[in-house]
């Protein structure tokens, strides 16, 4: 197993085997416990909202005001349907002003400025700022997504409408062609009907392989919906000329049905996307098109005649007549070059033969070192697993610790060590010895620079706090609070680089980062994507709710103290949705 496989696999175990751990309580006290925690998170949310006022620009206060109401929604989404009114209505207000700001005769005598960080040369400042408020209307969209599809796009598209600039409206147009899809594939991961009613709209427009991801997703999601959205895409494609001249269009789709069939031969209750007949039909629409090329150096669509001979024997037979002297990939040979290339490799290898021999000999006992190495480090996981999850004698108990500490000891690497020992912490802490618990992150602690400078030190600062938040939080938080101490000088040096550069206030704009300008992708992932992280957040927020929240203020930049206290907000609140997954925002 590579070192980065067996890195994944200690994270994933590590969160699997946290999350399956529950601290002996009555489930009386438990849900005691969680609604206290949910609503602290809430009274946060809305002192979060007061802080996001103070910000400076009109922005910043918009891109975070759409995640703290796309939170509160778990929480009501009554108030976080206002929230989410306000920022509509604060966008369309800075939309208007931006938008006269670029017509006005003052825009025209900053244009021929010099472009910057993200292009945009000989455009004025005006336009620049338009093009970064763009983002943040993607954002708004993409948070509205979650929860109300409908609403997201009526935003998206209505608020473009404001755009008085027909040439700037003309190529806003095109870029939404390609976020639509984005927009939708993220409603298919909670709804799979309204990402289909959405899709079909969609490829009314043209259809492209965006589209062939986005069944994908779909059809992972709701097998039916998304053979709904494939027969649509099909039809789309027998009526659309452009659509069929688009080889890796239809051979893509081709490709997808026939593994979807082939799934279903093995499981009877997976229904494949197309029936044999369809896939004959697309195998039919793709070999006409390749068959219309010449016959020359190459022909396109080469690697898909395996499939179509799978459901048009004929068809394929034709194209390897046409195209005899070209490979199966479409590309050209000769015999003759064959001939020369396979004598060439022989006299050049032939003298090499036995040092070959021999360096094959030393890969094979390499390959085999690091096999027994992957299997015991999995026999590893598995057995401090089994310290949490199964009830063992504490003699027993101890002789796995002993055995996995001595593992761990000989395992390459100190992030692989660091993991392992947190997680093998947390299990002895669960089991309920809490003393050889804080002995193992001793161990663990030596690994890490108590002085974070780089990103490596203050990734191993995360990795020591993230063990001791299960078991013993009390060492995390004074951890944390260090580390983020030494980061604030970071980010004041960042932050100073960054004005240097930035001539045309794209990233630092009245001496705030501007993470509109990212269209809204910073946001969502560091506040929804962290799911590695969520585990330790919510550990340290049923510790000690209040000392979590300090941890957030000790960062010195609002916008980062902002963007802390959602880590900490999704952690708490994402569990608490009273939203049904898939059901429509509308009347419901």
């Amino acid at each position: 197993m590579p070192p980065k496989s067996l890195v994944i696999t200690l994270l994933f175990v590590f969160a699997a085997a946290l999350h399956a751990q529950t601290i002996p309580v009555s489930k009386d006290k438990a849900a005691e416990d969680e609604a206290k925690l949910n609503m602290a998170a809430v009274d946060l949310l809305r002192e979060t909202s007061v802080e996001v006022g103070r910000l400076r620009t009109m922005e910043n206060r918009i891109s975070f005001n759409a995640e703290l109401a796309s939170l509160m929604w778990f929480h009501d989404d009554k108030e976080a349907r206002a929230m989410y009114g306000t920022v509509v209505t604060d966008f369309k207000q800075l939309l208007s002003q931006l938008d006269s700001d670029m017509n006005s005769p003052a825009s025209a005598d900053d244009e021929g400025s010099p472009g910057g960080i993200f292009g945009g040369y000989g455009k004025s400042k005006a336009e620049r700022k338009l093009r970064i408020a763009m983002e943040v209307r993607k954002q708004i969209a993409l948070s509205l997504a979650d929860h109300a599809p409908d609403l997201a796009f009526n935003f998206f598209y209505d608020s473009l409408s404001l755009i008085s600039n027909a040439e700037f409206r003309k190529a806003q147009e095109i870029t939404d062609k390609y976020f639509e899809i984005q927009l939708i594939q993220q409603i298919a991961q909670s709804n799979a009907a309204k990402s289909v009613e959405f899709g079909k709209e969609a490829i009314k427009k043209g259809l492209d392989s965006n589209h062939i991801e986005l069944l994908k997703k779909i059809y992972a999601k709701d097998t039916d919906k998304g053979i709904e959205f494939g027969a649509a895409i099909l039809s789309r494609i027998k009526s659309d000329d452009a659509a069929q001249k688009n080889i890796y269009l239809v051979g893509t789709l081709l490709s997808f049905g026939d593994e979807t069939l082939d799934k279903s031969k093995g499981d009877p209750k997976k229904k494949p996307l197309y029936e044999r007949s369809d896939l004959r039909d697309l195998a039919e629409l793709l070999a006409t098109q390749i068959m219309k090329a010449e016959a020359t150096e190459y022909y396109p669509g080469g690697q898909y005649v395996s499939i179509i001979e799978e459901y048009a024997p004929g068809r394929a037979a034709q194209i390897r007549a046409k195209f005899k002297n070209l490979n199966s990939n479409g590309m050209a040979f000769t015999g003759l070059v064959n001939t020369v290339s396979n004598s060439a490799i022989d006299m050049e290898t032939a003298p090499m033969d036995a040092n070959s021999n021999s360096a094959a000999a030393a890969d094979r006992r390499a390959v085999e070192e690091r096999d027994s190495r992957a299997k015991a480090e999995l026999k590893l996981l598995e057995d401090i697993k089994d310290l949490g999850t199964k009830p063992l004698p504490k003699e027993e108990r101890d002789k796995v610790v002993a055995q996995s500490r001595k593992i761990i000891a000989q395992t390459p690497g100190k992030d692989k060590k660091l993991m392992a020992l947190s997680m093998l912490a947390a299990q002895v802490a669960y089991a309920g010895d809490k003393e050889l618990a804080n002995e193992i992150m001793g161990d663990a602690e030596r690994f890490v620079n108590p002085q974070p400078k780089n990103y490596r030190d203050f990734l191993m600062t995360w990795l020591l706090a993230s063990g001791y938040a299960e078991a013993n939080p009390d060492k995390a938080f004074p951890l944390l609070e260090t580390a983020i101490l030494r980061a604030n000088d970071t980010l004041s040096a960042f932050i100073k680089v960054a004005e240097f550069i930035d001539i045309n206030d794209e990233i630092i704009d009245d001496g705030e980062i501007q993470v509109g300008m990212f269209g809204g992708s910073m946001m969502r992932e560091l506040t929804g994507e962290l799911g590695m992280a969520d585990n330790t957040i919510k550990s340290l927020a049923k510790a000690d709710f209040a000392k979590t929240v300090n941890l957030t203020n000790t960062f010195d930049r609002t916008e980062i103290r902002v963007l802390a206290k959602m880590l900490v907000l999704r952690s708490v609140m994402a569990d608490h949705s009273k939203a049904e997954p898939g059901k429509d925002d509308i009347g419901g």
